[in-house]
């Protein structure tokens, strides 16, 4: 079971890969926003029938700022854990800073800073597994280049 987790873009209107304060507003984004690595961690419920197994994961995504992701996480799943699993992904990123990404276990609607700083998600694929990220201790945020 392993759940992928993404991230997306916003474009500055400069061209910078973020938007500056006076453009907040009408910020644009693209793949160009999301780039370098995020620390991220989430937790949810998988839906199996009548079985509801919790499940909890961290780890970081980095973003290329082209639409490739690469992903490493730990998850824990009532009680079973996978450590440090790899996974490779793609996301693609709107001017109004939505998009999604995908794995090969699942796909993902973002919803993205502006200035790239951060991005919340949540799994719409497969529809058994219900996760998100959004406090800020589950939020994914930029810590490098």
């Amino acid at each position: 079971m392993v759940l992928g987790v993404v991230g997306l873009v916003g474009v500055l209107a400069v061209g910078r890969g973020f938007a500056d304060d006076e453009n907040a507003g009408l910020a644009k984004c693209s793949k160009a926003t999301l780039h370098g690595t995020y620390l991220l961690a989430w937790d949810g419920v998988d839906v199996m029938g009548k079985k509801h197994v919790p499940f909890a994961g961290a780890g970081y995504d980095v973003f290329d700022g082209n639409g490739n992701i690469d992903s490493i996480v730990t998850i824990n799943s009532s009680g079973h854990v996978i450590r440090k699993v790899k996974e490779s992904g793609t996301y693609t990123v709107k001017a109004d800073c939505t998009g999604t990404s995908t794995y090969q276990g699942g796909n993902f609607d973002l919803f993205i800073a502006p200035d790239g700083s951060m991005y919340t998600f949540v799994q719409i694929k497969p529809k058994s597994a219900v996760t998100s990220g959004f406090e800020l201790q589950a939020t994914a945020k930029r810590v490098g280049p």
